[in-house]
């Protein structure tokens, strides 16, 4: 299981935040960016630039839950790839 934490947080507005998530197992981790529809809707997204490009109607999430269960059981079981920085 990933141990995961969030490393900040930017208010839209109240009840809707953009939370950078840091996700950790062993020495993998990885950045990930959780947009908060009032508690109720969670869109996760990989890149900041899709944020970007979803509030300008330009991108769809791919990974969206509809509560805060889902969303947490999702972050503590993702896949997370080791990548090779020695290119």
């Amino acid at each position: 299981m990933n141990n995961f934490t969030a490393i900040d947080v930017s208010y839209l507005r109240p009840l809707r935040t953009i939370e950078t998530i840091l996700l950790k197992k062993g020495s993998n981790q990885r950045i990930l960016y959780v947009y908060n529809f009032e508690g109720i809707h969670f869109a996760v997204f990989s890149f900041i630039v899709d944020i970007l490009n979803f509030f300008n109607n330009q991108f769809d999430p791919e990974i969206f839950f509809e509560s805060e269960s889902d969303l947490d059981n999702y972050l503590l079981n993702l896949e997370l790839a080791k990548i090779d920085l020695s290119d």
